[in-house]
């Protein structure tokens, strides 16, 4: 029976308001082709469950996906109290279009503390980027409300999961493993002197088919058909499957290493390693890369670190939190096409999540496995391609189809091992040119961060004086300088590379300070403190990164002189202590 009532008067104020704070979600609503004031359906009883339970904090969030025509969204709001923040995702047009004809919201969505989410993976992308507290809060409790079979339904929330996964995924990074991804992207710098193949990567496996391999659960048995079926394809696999790869008799193309921890390929040793070139991100785990008895392939570029003769990387390459997203993209710039993914079965009985699997069923996944699947998806969107998943266990991969391996193996050359790429097999030193060239690059990259340092040290210098005295006005001063400052280190990929987590820090103490500030009146001296901290904070970070460019530039320029003096004794010192001495010296 039709739900009622619903008014014109109500409806056009909320989605003015709509149109002006989430215009996304006022087009995406008209696009739809759902009539407001249309009758709709009676929503079920348990579409509008579990709200109730919940006990909103200042400076929380709760996101909500589903919610029927939001009533248990609207007795939320009205209880709520002030600085707490709800998402809601309603991936059915004509409930939410109902739902603003049905709920005075103009007021609460005019001052952002309830937000629309759209279902299209551009708009969350773009919501999340408007609303940067969604992601890196660490008070955010997420309410999945009944929302019926469909599946378009069901695919908005798993675009949704994917989106919001890579997010927390970023921002867990950020936290947990700042330290170490700060010393590994400096630590891994040295490796760009053995990179002189590497602007070549585009087009280089041109016209060959890629065999993508993770250690899911279907691995054993399609390395069962591959082995020796390889011929005529590159072969990339993460570095957790690698010891199943190895042992079915497989030489890989190429081997990814993304991650900043201490991983298993630290402690595997097996013959086919000094066969094998890593591919490794930025920010992986430095010790690994150096321990890597094959060649080693950096992907430069992604957070500033191609620079001078390597620039061209820039452009070919973007950051990878997943190894499946950094192996789909070396394949697809190196030109190979289709891409095929074996032993993808991206799910966890204990998952968090219930999401879409390959075959239209449903799967648990956890959100580091939904953050994998969206990299994948940026990744193939970026190139305007799909890939073939040979799974159906896991969860369903965005740009994929599903395809069986038999139906695959045709198409991948027949007897033989895998393709040996020679670029990224072949490590060969830059000239010496090339390497003050590169040493002018982090000069100038360590001039920016000391830059940023100094600027940050100078309102430290008379905090206590002026705190004491005239603390208002430091106040004001150094908080506009913090965001200058702040704006500016986002905007450089290598800055925003190593302040990561010094950046979600900061923004989530200016962010408590405002939520508080709702319930109750904040001193000025606790802002100053917070100010002075995020200050602090910003200024060591960044002091560290200028010191670290600067010792790899005289590093470089060390390098570059001993090749113009033909000192081969300080070129293989210093390639044997890297890990490079198959390096090619021409």
């Amino acid at each position: 029976m039709p739900v009622d009532p619903f008014s014109p008067e109500l409806y056009r104020r909320n989605l003015e308001v709509v149109s002006m704070v989430s215009p996304e979600v006022a087009a995406w609503l008209e696009r739809s082709g759902a009539t407001a004031g249309a009758p709709v359906a009676e929503v079920e009883a348990g579409e509008n469950e579990g709200l109730s339970r919940l006990r909103p904090r200042p400076g929380g969030i709760t996101l909500v996906v589903g919610g029927g025509l939001l009533d248990e969204v609207a007795l939320l709001l009205e209880r709520m109290p002030s600085g707490h923040q709800v998402f809601c995702l309603q991936p059915r047009a004509e409930l939410l279009l109902a739902a603003l004809g049905r709920h005075d919201l103009s007021l609460p969505l005019g001052r952002e503390e309830l937000v629309l989410l759209a279902p299209a993976e551009a708009d969350l992308e773009e919501a999340l980027s408007r609303n940067p507290q969604l992601s890196l809060t660490g008070q955010m409790e997420m309410v999945h409300l009944h929302a019926g079979p469909e599946s378009e339904a069901s695919r908005a929330r798993a675009r949704l999961y994917r989106v919001l996964g890579h997010a927390l995924r970023a921002r867990d990074l950020a936290l947990d493993w700042e330290m170490q991804s700060g010393a590994n992207l400096v630590a891994n710098l040295v490796h760009a002197a053995f990179a002189a193949q590497a602007p070549a990567l585009p087009g280089s496996l041109i016209g060959r088919p890629a065999v993508l391999a993770l250690d899911g659960d279907s691995l054993p048995e399609a390395l069962e058909h591959l082995a020796g079926n390889l011929g005529g394809a590159a072969f990339f696999c993460s570095d957790r499957a690698l010891p199943r790869v190895a042992e079915a008799g497989i030489v890989p193309s190429g081997v990814g290493l993304a991650s900043p921890a201490l991983g298993p390929l630290f402690a595997y040793s097996h013959p086919v390693l000094a066969r094998t070139p890593l591919i490794a991100e930025e920010v992986a785990h430095a010790p690994t890369i150096r321990a890597h008895p094959g060649p080693v392939f950096l992907c430069l570029g992604p957070r500033g670190t191609a620079l001078g003769p390597l620039a061209p990387l820039a452009e070919a390459l973007s950051p990878q939190q997943h190894t499946l997203g950094r192996l789909a993209e070396v394949a697809l710039v190196a030109g190979c096409h289709p891409l095929i993914l074996v032993g993808a079965d991206l799910s966890d009985p204990q998952g968090e999540l219930m999401m879409p699997d390959m075959d239209g069923g449903t799967v648990k996944a956890t959100l580091h496995q939904a953050a994998g699947a969206c990299a994948l998806g940026r990744v193939l969107a970026r190139q305007g391609v799909s890939a073939i998943n040979t799974s159906r266990n896991g969860l369903g991969l965005p740009g994929t189809t599903y395809a069986s391996l038999a139906e695959m193996l045709p198409l991948l050359g027949g007897p033989g091992q895998p393709v040996q790429a020679a670029l990224l097999r072949q490590e060969r030193w830059l000239s010496a040119d090339a390497l003050e060239h590169y040493a002018r690059g982090l000069n100038r990259a360590s001039t920016a961060a000391t830059r940023l340092w100094q600027r940050a040290a100078a309102p430290l210098a008379d905090y206590q004086e002026l705190c004491s005295q005239r603390a208002g006005q430091w106040l004001y001063a150094a908080e506009a300088l913090f965001l200058a400052l702040a704006e500016q280190a986002a905007a450089d990929s290598m800055l925003a590379a190593f302040l990561d987590g010094c950046l979600v820090r900061s923004f989530r103490r200016r962010h408590h300070l405002m939520c508080q500030s709702h319930v109750h009146s904040v001193g000025i001296g606790e802002c100053c403190d917070q100010l002075r901290l995020c200050l602090a904070e910003l200024e060591g970070r960044a002091g560290e990164l200028a010191a670290g460019l600067r010792r790899t530039a005289e590093e470089m320029n060390t390098l570059a002189q001993a090749r113009r003096d033909n000192d081969d004794r300080v070129l293989e010192r210093f390639a044997k202590s890297t890990g490079h001495q198959e390096a090619i010296l021409t």
